[in-house]
């Protein structure tokens, strides 16, 4: 079972894609999908009616970095390098298992959680992973990140993006 961390930016980017849903859903029944106290109740605090709803339903958990433990002092290091979201998140991460997969779309977070030693994906990453690992409708995500195809159009859109099949099959190969 693995654990999929998402950041506040993840997590917003596919609520404004019509992914969350099913991106949780499918991914609940292969592992836990979290956020960290900071990110759900500071960060994601206009989608708080949203984080309750699946956190009441078992769908999303949220986890908290205790000051004074391990994670509490690893977070309040990588706050100097990293927003107080990013940084609780990886904090949390390094403790919790090495099957967690932090999602972000934020490119120091993840080049700060690489450093670190923890996996990283993106929205499109997370996508592919709802797809193959759980089932999730591959023509259901490909009509919802149809969005991207305008090159204008930049909501989490990966970099570079030659279109949703091209991309989809790159990340199939690289999937951790």
């Amino acid at each position: 079972m693995r654990t999929f961390l998402f950041d506040a930016d993840a997590f917003r980017c596919l609520h404004g894609l019509k992914l969350l849903d099913p991106v949780l859903d499918a991914l609940c029944g292969h592992g836990s999908n979290v956020v960290t106290e900071y990110i759900a109740r500071h960060e994601l605090n206009l989608l708080s009616s949203v984080v309750d709803l699946y956190e009441k339903a078992g769908t999303l958990s949220i986890e908290r970095v205790v000051k004074g433990t391990a994670a509490g002092v690893r977070y309040r290091q990588l706050q100097r390098t990293a927003d107080k979201g990013e940084a609780e998140a990886i904090a949390w991460a390094l403790e919790a298992s090495s099957s967690t997969l932090f999602v972000t779309r934020d490119k120091g977070a993840r080049d700060l959680a690489i450093a670190q030693g923890v996996a990283v994906t993106d929205v499109m990453g997370i996508v592919v992973e709802a797809c193959e690992l759980a089932g999730m409708d591959r023509e259901l995500a490909k009509s919802c990140l149809a969005v991207w195809d305008d090159p204008g159009q930049q909501l989490c859109r990966p970099n570079p993006y030659p279109g949703f099949e091209q991309t989809y099959a790159e990340r199939v190969q690289q999937r951790t």
